[in-house]
């Protein structure tokens, strides 16, 4: 397997493979997103696709936190989560015979996600224009917005 291509140099192979980052958590629109980086990776070979869910502090479910004592109890709380808003984006990848490789991430999600973009050498972003509310869950729409203005690769918003 080749390195992936520097920042500067990330280019879409005509008709060769792509490296796709899908933000996932878990919402209809970012099931759709999965669906839509699997239909761009259709007759692909070599192609990979990066499901990504970046769970923060703010991300998590208010009365979670208040439970919470440790910072060990708070990663195993983020990893459920991310489990969870990952498990039918995996089963959408698994079902197409994909290549993909899910990551459940803590940190600033649009941040989170552009780093893994950068990291992976992906030639796009993918990603829901709008996730699940704001208390528990990833708001993909000001998420979308922040990620259109950091990323140096196209990023695609599904409805």
């Amino acid at each position: 397997m080749s390195p992936p291509p520097s920042a500067n140099n990330i280019a879409t192979p005509l008709g060769g493979p792509l490296r796709i980052v899908v933000a996932v958590d878990g919402s209809a629109a970012a099931n759709r997103a999965v669906s839509h980086a699997l239909s761009l990776v259709q007759g692909r070979p070599g192609s990979e696709i990066f499901l990504v869910n970046a769970q923060s502090m703010d991300t998590l479910d208010v009365s979670d936190i208040s439970a919470v004592m440790r910072v060990d109890a708070d990663r195993r709380l983020a990893a459920r989560q991310s489990r969870i808003a990952l498990r039918h984006a995996t089963a959408l990848c698994r079902k197409a015979e994909a290549s993909f490789v899910a990551r459940a991430e803590i940190g600033p999600p649009a941040e989170t996600i552009d780093r893994l973009a950068r990291e992976v050498g992906a030639h796009q972003i993918v990603m829901g224009t709008r996730g699940l509310g704001t208390l528990g869950n990833l708001f993909l729409g000001s998420v979308a917005a922040k990620v259109v203005r950091l990323a140096r690769v196209p990023v695609t918003l599904v409805k």
